[in-house]
């Protein structure tokens, strides 16, 4: 059968991509470093000289992978950490109030990094953490399900399968890693970033309005519309009294799903609107909390609120230390 080409093309990227191998990294390697990119090339002079130093020289990329390159010695490290990179708010029944305990959850670490990052009495090792951290979660928090969840890990318990693909993965490595890598047809990091930043450039101050909790709610609307809601069969139901997801009318079960092309096409036509959304306000987070006199030139978003949440545990090991010092596996867990 002929095919029409630009649906030949889709077909030969999908099988393309599906035979390769993937990390299990949140957003993936590639996409955090894209909107580290991004934000880079926003940052005032005085907040790109303050970012260099408190990096020791190095890059904002390079920060935006710590947090996935050393996430299990930091669990260790920062008792509750590992649980920093999402808000894991339930898309069906009534949206819990009880997700994010003492604190330990992505809508409440990002306003209280900024403070820390935007205090200059604070000792350099802490600005240096704080601003590693911010990056990597301002990212996180534009991957739909790092925002919502249907009782499953926020999608790491549901098994699909890419259209063309062979072996199963779950639902959230598919917009962790596959769904972005098609999205970017190919581009390198650096192209990606340029082409974000050309596309967008001027949406950048309304996306820079608003506060951390509605930047978090707008991806949980795209998390229940979109990455759970779009699934062939979905619906929400109750089984045993308890709000969830159902597929044609039942539960959930081990059976892989083949993602339809139609979803596929939904998730790459959003996906580079949100590493394009989230590389702008991590470049105004930023500007804003190193450089406040001079981001009022350009387009910034405003502070956070400091949230009065619990302070996490200070570190009692030396596991960090230790791990900084060798190679670090890539975390078992991608949320």
């Amino acid at each position: 059968m002929n095919f029409p080409l630009p649906l030949r093309l889709f077909v030969c990227a999908l099988l393309t991509i599906c035979a390769q191998p993937y990390n299990a990294l949140a957003w993936g390697n590639d996409a955090h470093r894209i909107m580290a990119l991004m934000a880079q090339e926003m940052l005032t002079p005085r907040a790109r000289i303050a970012a260099a130093d408190l990096l020791d020289g190095g890059t904002l990329a390079d920060a935006s992978t710590y947090m996935d390159l050393y996430r299990e010695a930091l669990k260790r490290e920062l008792p509750g950490a590992d649980t920093w990179h999402f808000d894991n708010r339930p898309i069906c029944g009534k949206l819990a109030t009880d997700f994010c305990a003492d604190g330990n959850c992505l809508s409440v670490q990002v306003p209280r990094l900024f403070g820390v990052l935007a205090d200059q009495n604070k000792a350099k090792s802490e600005r240096q953490q704080a601003l590693r951290f911010l990056i990597h979660l301002v990212g996180d928090m534009h991957q739909p399900l790092h925002a919502s969840d249907d009782n499953d890990a926020g999608g790491n318990r549901k098994l699909v399968l890419m259209p063309g693909g062979k072996t199963p993965i779950n639902l959230h490595l598919a917009w962790d890693v596959e769904l972005p890598k098609i999205a970017m047809r190919g581009l390198t990091e650096q192209q990606a970033a340029k082409d974000l930043l050309a596309n967008h450039k001027r949406k950048f101050a309304d996306w820079m309005k608003g506060n951390v909790e509605l930047w978090v709610a707008h991806s949980y609307g795209i998390g229940k519309r979109l990455a759970y809601g779009k699934l062939p069969g979905f619906s929400c139901g109750e089984i045993d009294g308890i709000a969830t997801g159902l597929r044609n009318g039942k539960a959930w079960n081990d059976d892989v799903m083949t993602l339809p092309r139609e979803y596929v096409e939904g998730a790459i036509g959003i996906i580079p609107l949100l590493l394009a959304q989230a590389g702008a306000r991590i470049g105004g987070l930023l500007n804003a909390a190193l450089d406040p006199e001079g981001s009022k030139a350009v387009p910034t978003t405003a502070a956070p609120v400091i949230p009065s949440a619990p302070k996490p545990a200070e570190p009692s090991t030396t596991s960090l230390q230790d791990a900084l010092s060798r190679k670090a596996a890539p975390p078992a867990a991608p949320q």
